[in-house]
């Protein structure tokens, strides 16, 4: 911030160029050298300096009083003259009597032809005693005016400007400090971001106690409550601005973002928008949140033309606005509008990449050499040369977290500047290359009826109990004692506790692989990580006896059958050399990994998936990486409150690439990274899912990262007519497109990345494509992605009522998870925060959630405590998988947790339908077939499931398909339920004749058969 709140007490104006005091006393013995008296005087000059010596004589003694007494009687004999003014101003400020200095100090003015800025600077303090800011700035734009080349006055206005919220307003003088070189990290951090609030809480707070007829400092402190999106807590201090500044254009606008954002009883929205839209003006209508307002409006009415439209217009105001500029490519995309939404995606992108080194700089306190190169990089990429000169001049002079070529980056960006340089390269500007002209203008017409809130069906009653201890699942993700009881983790203990299912013995019961950290990363000094055999729903560990032991540092387990002979093998990421552990059929594995030529770099690997990701019928190696550096081991961090460490924040440590392997028919090991990625910016990645999401032939990857936006990795593959036989994959560059932006899954509906780390996917909402659910960050929202078209995903988010419930919660592992059979999939969550920092008001142990969908299509959390005891208890949880354990046709699922057992949470709820399970093999392509798209169809309906890898944070799920069915009555069963299957390869299979309450397997080329291990 740089108008501290000490301003209150000697107020504005304290640039350097501008001659300050340490009191009023000093000012009255300088105050000949203050300013040159414009005035005239009509009586003596004898006279009037014996007045000014007397006075000042007076003054220098702290004799104030004494000073007014022979100075007011003469006042009227020099009413013209500045210096006796302007020295009886200086008196007044001295007796602490704030309006009348303002008064003698603006006779002073007056007697001027030209306004002396000295004196307009003493007026703009005294404004600010009397706790006016708003008068202040008018005062320090008049002393721009006078003088524009004056960095402290800029300074100073812009700064107090950005303390009330009116950053938009600073931008002209924050722009001319950067472009001038007198601009220092605070400006160019308030320059980088106008949407991000930099209120001055002490001194608004301050101003209102003082003058609460002006309720404009209000508005500054609900403006970081709009930036968290919590518009229903914003709303009443908005409308009370608004109430009282309807002229107030920013306040205005905000407003009615509010009104549009908070839909509730207590507020009568379309009376609550009438009163507003009678008060607004050109000024509001200037406002980039009076078009994000209207947009919003406009896509609640499912007019998705107009709010386009509206995004547009708020783009063309501001093309920095990483939330205007998010929300107008996922409509451009909704509407079919596909090459400008991939224009308007890619500047949104490098906004948000923007906002991350940002974050990343703030973590390190303002001086992290890396992540501001990083900043310089990123508006170099955005076209704003002159910031990004700027910040490179800012690294170069920092020495925390250095890297190596800063002075390189700052003589190259240097060099790039003359005196041509526009601010803001028109080149890369999108408004002008989006063709808006045949859509309708925005409207503020309601095109449908108020949804009236239905009531939730009657529902079977959830219940899970976790069975855990009397299952024999015994299992415990130790990790090393932390610094303070279980407090003081390091950063690569917080997360620990991977976890997958695995029937390895084909018996039709899904065991389990389970990681222990109780070691050191790259050391290979953990206790073993642990094989449980399932035996009729019994667990028994049989890590020796399956010769799996490995003590490495263990993080995500995947299973697949990665050499396609019949038996499914392990992969493990590790922070350190990954795993590979090949089934060998009889009831043992090998470790692989040398065998194979696996080299992993040593990297920190946190999730990781198994699949034939170019459709060649071998299997690849994915792994999703989280951060680096030398001191990731060994960094302790330290909250501002306490004297131990707490787990670091991931921006402390630079973001790793991920990695992709693919395994010769000799099984070899072989890294495909820098021939099948893209080069992006790298995220800190921990959870991934793999398969062909987007309905298009070609696997895709969609990978969580950590605090940087997610990154969705596009294997679309394009037909080449000319050769039916071949694929776009080995032609023309890289196999995968990172377009997380463009198919909006990189960062929420704001454009603000998300501590991003479990994903769940499933069709959620019955429409036949996969929605996503990624969890974050206590203080954030849960995310849905929901497919509004193919490959297309927007934030419904609020929509789906999931807002509020997952706010004070810190999500991991998450699934869809259709307890009670009834055709529509219920989500659960495991949650528990990364460290012990109560001391903030935070919980360490949270308990799991689980939400169900009502009447209205709107997701409601049921009560932990009807679910289970366990389930309610307060918990660490981390990565959470799915599988069916005591095959009893209802889905069960595992929860790894720290400090704490597992969990084994055991479905007892009354099913509502019957279920179809089919299990698939490959034979022309790879035999996961991870890709492969089942539709179940029966009477008017179908059901449509995917076969993926991945599946979230660090685990692996059961991947049988899993098909709940309507009871399809009267009719012949077996003439009316069909399937039919997309395998990953492209080829068509259909299937006749399906039985209710019948588990199958599909073997390609071979059709549908019920499954010998049916239950």
């Amino acid at each position: 911030m740089i108008v501290p709140s000490l301003c209150l007490a000697i107020s504005v104006g304290c640039g350097a160029s501008r001659q300050e005091s340490d009191s009023p006393a000093t000012q009255l013995e300088s105050d000949p050298a203050l300013g040159t008296p414009a005035g005239k005087s009509h009586t003596s000059s004898a006279s009037r300096e014996s007045l000014i010596g007397q006075v000042t004589r007076l003054a220098r003694s702290g004799q104030f009083a004494l000073a007014e007494q022979a100075l007011r009687p003469r006042l009227v004999e020099f009413a013209d003259d500045t210096e006796v003014l302007q020295l009886a101003g200086d008196l007044a400020v001295a007796m602490k009597q704030p309006s009348i200095a303002i008064d003698r100090y603006q006779a002073a003015i007056d007697a001027q032809t030209t306004p002396s800025v000295l004196i307009l600077d003493k007026i703009g303090r005294q404004w600010m005693q009397l706790a006016k800011p708003f008068r202040s700035i008018e005062v320090l734009q008049q002393m721009v005016l006078l003088d524009p080349s004056s960095a402290a006055t800029r300074r100073d206005l812009a700064g107090l400007q950005a303390s009330l919220g009116l950053e938009r307003r600073a931008r002209e003088h924050l722009q001319s400090l950067v472009q001038h070189n007198q601009a220092g990290v605070d400006e160019l951090l308030i320059l980088s971001d106008l949407s991000r609030p930099q209120t001055d809480e002490e001194m608004c707070n301050y101003v209102l106690s003082q003058n609460p007829g002006d309720q404009r400092p209000r508005y500054a402190l609900v403006r970081p409550v709009c930036y968290d999106n919590r518009w229903a807590d914003a709303i009443d201090s908005l409308r009370q601005v608004w109430s009282t500044h309807p002229e107030f254009a920013e306040a205005s606008a905000y407003y009615g973002r509010a009104i549009v954002e908070t839909d509730s009883p207590e507020n009568d929205q379309s009376q609550l928008l009438k009163e507003w839209l009678a008060t607004v003006g050109s000024e509001v209508r200037r406002q980039p949140q009076y078009w994000l307002a209207a947009g919003r409006w406009a896509e609640r009415q499912a007019q998705n033309e107009q709010a386009v439209r509206a995004y547009w217009n708020a783009v063309q105001l501001d093309e920095n606005s990483g939330e205007a500029l998010s929300r107008l490519a996922n409509l451009l995309a909704q509407i079919g509008h596909a090459e400008e939404s991939a224009i308007v995606s890619k500047r949104a992108q490098a906004i948000t990449a923007m906002r991350d080194q940002i974050d990343s700089l703030l973590y390190w306190r303002r001086h992290s050499q890396r992540a501001a190169v990083e900043i310089a990089r990123s508006m170099q990429t955005l076209g704003r040369i002159w910031e990004a000169a700027n910040w490179a001049r800012a690294a170069v002079r920092m020495s925390q977290d250095p890297v190596a070529n800063a002075n390189e980056v700052f003589l190259e960006l240097k060099g790039q500047l003359t005196a041509k340089t526009p601010w803001q390269d028109p080149t890369l500007l999108v408004a002008s290359r989006v063709d808006v002209d045949r859509l309708p203008t925005p409207r503020w017409e309601s095109s449908k009826s108020k949804i009236a809130i239905a009531a939730t069906t009657e529902q079977a009653a959830i219940r899970f109990s976790d069975e855990a201890k009397s299952r024999n699942l015994n299992h415990r993700c130790k990790i090393a004692p932390p610094a303070d009881g279980e407090a003081g983790l390091w950063i690569y203990q917080s997360g620990a506790g991977g976890a997958s299912a695995i029937d390895y013995d084909h018996d039709g019961w899904p065991d389990l692989y389970m990681t222990v950290c109780d070691g050191q990363p790259r050391k290979g000094n953990s206790s073993t990580n642990r094989f449980y055999r399932n035996r009729n729903g019994v667990f028994s560990d049989v890590t020796d006896l399956a010769d799996c032991r490995d003590q490495s540092y263990s993080q995500g387990v995947a299973s697949g059958d990665i050499n396609s002979d019949g038996f499914p093998d392990l992969y493990v990421g590790v922070f350190g050399q990954n795993r590979l552990l090949i089934n060998q059929g009889d009831g043992t594995f090998i470790d692989a990994t040398e065998t194979s030529q696996f080299q992993s770099n040593q990297e920190w690997t946190t999730s990781v998936a198994i699949a034939d990701l170019d459709v060649d019928g071998l299997a690849e190696l994915f792994d999703v990486q989280y951060v680096s550096g030398d001191d990731v081991v060994t960094r302790r961090c330290f909250p501002d409150e306490l004297t131990v460490h707490r787990s670091c924040g991931p921006l402390v440590f630079p973001a790793q690439h991920d990695r992709v392997h693919s395994v010769t028919d000799h099984g070899r090991i072989v890294d495909q990274t820098q021939q099948w990625l893209a080069k992006v910016q790298a995220g800190r990645g921990l959870g991934l899912v793999v398969g062909q999401l987007d309905q298009a032939p070609g696997i895709d990857v969609y990978v969580a990262n950590d605090m940087t936006a997610n990154h969705f990795w596009s294997g679309r593959i394009e037909r080449d007519s000319a050769r039916p036989e071949a694929t776009a994959y080995g032609f023309g560059g890289q196999k995968f497109q990172e377009q997380g932006a463009a198919r909006g899954v990189a960062f929420n509906a704001r454009s603000l990345s998300q501590a991003s780390m479990g994903i769940a996917a499933d069709d959620a909402d019955n429409d036949g494509d996969l929605d996503f659910y990624v969890t974050h960050f206590s203080d954030d929202y849960n995310t849905v992605y929901q497919q509004v078209h193919d490959g297309v995903w927007s934030d419904r988010t609020d929509a789906w009522a999931l807002v509020d419930p997952t706010i004070r919660t810190l999500g991991y592992g998450t699934q869809w998870l259709d307890a009670d059979s009834d055709g529509t999939p219920e989500l659960v969550v495991a949650n528990g925060h990364v460290d012990d920092f109560t001391h903030s008001g935070q919980n360490y142990r949270m308990p799991m959630q689980l939400f169900r969908r009502a009447a209205d299509d709107r997701y409601q959390p049921v009560d932990a405590a009807s679910i289970g005891e366990s389930f309610a208890s307060p918990q660490l949880a981390r990565a959470l998988l799915t599988a069916d354990f005591n095959r009893d046709r209802k889905l069960d699922f595992v929860v790894t947790r720290l400090f704490e057992p597992a969990g084994l949470f055991i479905n007892h709820t009354d099913q509502r339908f019957s279920t179809i399970e089919i299990r698939l093999v490959g034979t022309q392509c790879h035999r996961d077939a991870v890709g492969a798209i089942v539709t179940l169809r029966y009477a008017e309906r179908a059901i449509t499931k995917y076969r993926l890898a991945g599946n979230g944070y660090q685990c692996g799920n059961e991947q049988d398909l899993r098909f709940a069915c309507d009871e399809v009555g009267e009719l012949d069963q077996d003439s009316v339920i069909s399937a039919t299957i997309v395998w990953p390869d492209g080829s068509n299979e259909s299937h006749r004749g399906l039985t209710l309450g019948q588990r199958y397997l599909w073997v390609q080329g071979q059709g549908l058969a019920a499954d010998e291990n049916q239950r």
